[in-house]
């Protein structure tokens, strides 16, 4: 039975890694070490000191947000009455003439 053929794509990566070299390789696995270590680092545990601090900014931040959203809601039924009263105004005017 015949081999089965390459694609195009991974015949020209198979044509590219052969002009590179085995330096280009040597390199290549260098660097994948670089970022491994560089993600073990980044997944170490937290100190709990910073941790409260993210806490605290958490809660901080809602607070904010409820209360610019109760003021917001405030103002929008504030409008829905003037709206209301300028509507039964209208009806009033209008039928009395």
């Amino acid at each position: 039975m015949a081999p089965k053929a390459r694609k195009s794509s991974a015949r020209k990566s198979a044509r590219s890694a052969k002009k590179r070299g085995p330096a280009r390789k040597r390199s290549m696995r260098a660097t994948s070490r670089k970022g491994a270590k560089k993600r073990a680092a980044a997944t170490k545990r937290r100190s709990p000191a910073r941790a409260a601090k993210a806490v605290a900014r958490v809660k901080r931040v809602t607070r904010e947000v409820v209360q610019q959203a109760s003021a917001a809601v405030s103002a929008g039924v504030e409008n829905l009455r003037d709206l209301g009263g300028n509507l039964v105004d209208r009806v009033r005017s209008n039928s009395s003439s």
